[in-house]
């Protein structure tokens, strides 16, 4: 099976390619820091798909962070909707499954009681939430057939210095003490080895499992407090904790139902958040 990866490059593209690799599939990267593989021209990527003989279509790439989306709208716009838009297009023209990586961020505001399932309202309110939620819709619009894959709160190696976990950790590397903000709010911290089990699960799924929509996380709500002592127990820190007020854009509560996805696509997350820590950490890496 030739599968086109676009944002192979990045922190969930990398692991993906890997496991996939692993597992057999012919994967061909399209990435904007390799070549010029924009996925804003819709002429060039459909001539990679067609050169290539693309047999499915995993879409990964995306301007992925808050502040990122936040600082340069238009950009994350062209980005993240038109050219999700683009993908969606040459897949449906050329009749290429496609999976299409979205976010828990679709779900905020959160409206209704947690553990959030695929029926929760979605919406978004941030820059990057709105506008992949858009990119779903052009997916269902476009491509025949899809599945929409929302992933959870991610962390990695190659993650390290964004969010919480990389909050504490770039400060306690610094000898500084960790910013904790609020602490009571909770999260679903899920695995990068096990997003990218996810996605090939979905990638190679039977066609009775298309045009579906799947939470991927653990389904283990973990409060920032919990998830803070733990990285301090990991690394050995043993100083204080700088508490700030919980920010805004922090729901309280966090966790996904992933039953769906365990049902149809037979994908249940492996990792725990400390065994996830203990593997990122594992063959001397750095603390």
């Amino acid at each position: 099976m030739r599968i086109c990866i676009t944002g192979h490059l990045g922190f969930v593209g990398t692991e993906t390619k890997k496991y996939f690799e692993k597992q057999g599939l012919e994967v061909f990267g399209y990435d904007i820091m390799e070549n010029g593989n924009d996925i804003r021209d819709i002429k060039h990527f459909e001539d990679f798909v067609v050169e290539n003989k693309i047999d499915r279509i995993l879409h990964l790439a995306a301007i992925a962070r808050f502040a990122d989306a936040d600082k340069d709208q238009l950009l994350a716009s062209e980005t993240n909707v038109e050219g999700t838009k683009n993908i969606a297009l040459v897949a449906g023209k050329h009749k290429i499954p496609v999976v299409y990586a979205s976010t828990g961020s679709v779900y905020m505001p959160i409206k209704g009681v947690p553990p959030i399932t695929e029926e929760f309202p979605a919406v978004g309110n941030s820059e990057y939430g709105t506008d992949k939620r858009k990119g779903e819709l052009y997916i269902q619009k476009f491509a025949h057939p899809w599945i929409i894959l929302r992933y959870a709160h991610l962390y990695g190696k190659e993650k390290r210095y964004h969010g919480l976990i990389g909050g504490f950790l770039a400060r306690i590397e610094k000898g500084i003490a960790p910013t904790l903000y609020g602490g009571k709010q909770s999260n679903d911290f899920t695995y990068i080895k096990d997003i990218a089990r996810a996605n090939y699960l979905a990638i190679t799924a039977s066609w009775d499992k298309w045009n579906q929509i799947f939470n991927i996380g653990t389904g283990e709500e973990l409060s920032a407090e919990a998830a803070g002592d733990l990285i301090c127990s990991k690394t050995g820190y043993k100083g204080k904790i700088e508490r700030q007020e919980m920010r805004g854009v922090d729901p309280e509560r966090f966790v996904f139902d992933c039953s769906k996805a365990d049902r149809m696509l037979g994908f249940k997350a492996e990792y725990t958040f400390e065994k996830g820590l203990d593997d990122m950490f594992k063959e001397g890496e750095k603390l």
